[in-house]
């Protein structure tokens, strides 16, 4: 299975919850590998300070830009998941990754400027889907406020500026606004390593209804 993590804006933690989903599979024995295709290399770099500090699960992780369509279908007759990482634009890679995908998941916060892409996301999957017509598209609320006076607002707006865009499916799970995605990242690990509960649910919970 191809999942391609992506949006057209950066800053939304799309790396984040790649990186996150991949060693969630693996923790559960899946085969997994991580395309890194986002020329920033932001997974690269977490992946190999993982390998520095010989932490398991081992996460094999694959560099490729460009047109990556030829990559991905041959790396999931290998693998049982393939998770990509795209850059946060409307790039080559994720047009051709979502042309052979099975399913794409866009982090989305619930701000103007990260809703406003939806637009261009929208129209990119009516044409992709020329091509692909099965291909899954799902909306996830990244980076969500864990006030609890503001979170149930918050989630509303976000579900209703999602309904306006019929090829985007909203999920029911989100991620919120923790210092430890961004802590673990530097250290090569997921939340799901930590000790943090809340975090570590989310994931799981993410997983759990995607796949």
């Amino acid at each position: 299975m191809i999942t391609v993590v992506g949006a057209n804006k950066g800053g939304c933690s799309k790396t984040t919850t790649a990186v996150n989903i991949a060693v969630g599979l693996a923790l559960r024995g899946e085969e997994v590998v991580l395309v890194d295709a986002d020329i920033q290399l932001s997974a690269s770099r977490w992946n190999a300070e993982r390998e520095s500090s010989g932490l398991q699960p081992f996460i094999t992780l694959i560099q490729k830009t460009g047109n990556i369509a030829a990559t991905l279908r041959s790396l999931d007759e290998k693998y049982k998941h393939v998770i990509v990482d795209v850059a946060g634009r409307n790039s080559r890679e994720l047009i051709t990754a979502c042309t052979v995908a099975h399913q794409l998941i866009a982090p989305h916060q619930c701000s103007q400027l990260d809703l406003d892409t939806m637009l261009e996301l929208q129209e990119q999957l009516i044409q992709v889907r020329d091509l692909n017509p099965e291909l899954k598209a799902y909306c996830y609320q990244s980076i969500a406020s864990t006030n609890v006076i503001l979170a149930g607002t918050e989630r509303n707006e976000f579900l209703e500026y999602v309904a306006e865009f019929d090829q985007l499916k909203p999920l029911n799970s989100k991620s919120c606004f923790r210092k430890v995605y961004r802590d673990v990242m530097a250290e090569g690990k997921s939340v799901l390593e930590t000790g943090n509960e809340k975090a570590k649910v989310e994931i799981w919970s993410l997983i759990d209804e995607v796949f």
